[in-house]
Formats: C-alpha cells, sequence, structure tokens
C-alpha cells in the first residue's frame, strides 16, 4: 500500500521513521540503539532500509502530485535510515558487514552529484545529510530519479541493506549460540 498517495494528507518523518523500523521499533531511537547487539541493530536497519526504499517507489512523483510533502518527510527518513545502516554495519567489528558499509558509502559517493541536485549532501564519511531548504524546494522528477521504481541509487542501497540483512541474521544466531541461549527453530 502506497503511503497516503494522493489523499492530500500530510505525515511526519517521524511517522515514516516509525514505519520504516516496523520489525524493530526500538532501532528507530537513539537511547535504545545503545543497548542492542551490532548483529540485531544491523539487522533492523537493514530491514528498515529496504522498508524505506519500497515505501519511496511507491509514490507519485508527477510534476503535480500532492505527494510533495510526503516525499520530502519519507526522504528524510530515509536518509537518517541510511545513516544508521551505514553506521551500525560499519561498527559492527564484522567483517562482511564492514565490507557492505564500505559499498555503502561508495554507492552515496558515486551518487553525489545526484544527490547534491536534491539537497543531500554526501559527507567524508559517507553518511547522507539533507539541506531542508534543498530538499523541499527540489523538483519532485529529481528525486524520482534518486528513489523512484527504476532509479538505481535505490534498487542497489536495498540490494546492499539485503546482503547486510543474511549477514545480520547469521551474526544474531552466533550470537545467541555463544551465550548459550536457546532456540527453537521448528515451525
Amino acid at each position: 500500500m502506497a503511503a497516503t498517495a494522493n489523499t492530500a494528507v500530510s505525515l511526519s518523518e517521524s511517522y515514516y521513521l516509525r514505519s520504516f523500523y516496523k520489525n524493530n521499533r526500538d532501532a528507530a531511537t537513539d537511547s535504545k540503539r545503545k543497548e542492542m547487539s551490532a548483529g540485531t541493530l544491523s539487522q533492523a536497519d537493514a530491514q528498515a532500509l529496504r522498508t524505506a526504499v519500497r515505501k519511496l517507489r511507491n509514490f507519485n512523483y508527477e510534476e503535480d502530485t500532492t505527494d510533495g510533502a510526503n516525499i520530502y518527510s519519507s526522504v528524510s527518513a530515509f536518509l537518517e535510515t541510511y545513516n544508521h545502516a551505514l553506521e551500525s554495519s560499519g561498527g559492527s567489528g564484522d567483517y562482511s558487514l564492514n565490507r557492505y558499509a564500505k559499498q555503502l558509502k561508495n554507492l552515496a559517493k558515486e551518487y553525489a552529484d545526484e544527490l547534491k541536485d536534491v539537497g543531500i549532501t554526501v559527507n567524508s564519511d559517507g553518511t547522507l545529510e539533507k539541506n531542508e531548504n534543498l530538499l523541499k524546494a527540489a523538483k519532485v522528477t529529481k528525486i524520482d530519479k534518486l528513489f523512484g521504481k527504476d532509479a538505481e541509487f535505490a534498487t542497489k542501497s536495498s540490494r546492499y541493506a539485503k546482503r547486510i540483512n543474511a549477514i545480520a541474521s547469521d551474526l544474531i544466531y552466533t550470537e545467541l549460540t555463544q551465550t548459550g541461549t536457546r532456540i527453537n527453530l521448528s515451525i
């Protein structure tokens, strides 16, 4: 279901952030993130990033869209989710997660000019930062080229997030088995 497409209802960035982190809402709040294991955090961020890409693809990016405010809020929440995924996978201490964090950084650098055109800056550490005024003023057709159905930036972001999710799942399993926690895997 597209998030409020063509309803003329504007939703906040925090709404979209909570929506992206629907599988693990604690990972969306800074205070709770500090309490989470590297694997759990990386998995939550990767799932949220994939959800963000799916939601962004569902918007109407026509020039006369009524989704403009929701596109802005959703892109802003995407940026936070992207930065969380970059931080958690890059700071996990796991070689494979670090490798995909590096690929996310390289992806941002590859699309730095296109991102800049819509008010998003790629920082030296690979994180993405919005210029609120420029992002709100950006033409939705330019945003579509980054986040719409056929957007390569969004596709690659989702692909890396999928790989991070898979590796994080293995990491969580290892974390649980090393602590002696019993897991019932029967269906």
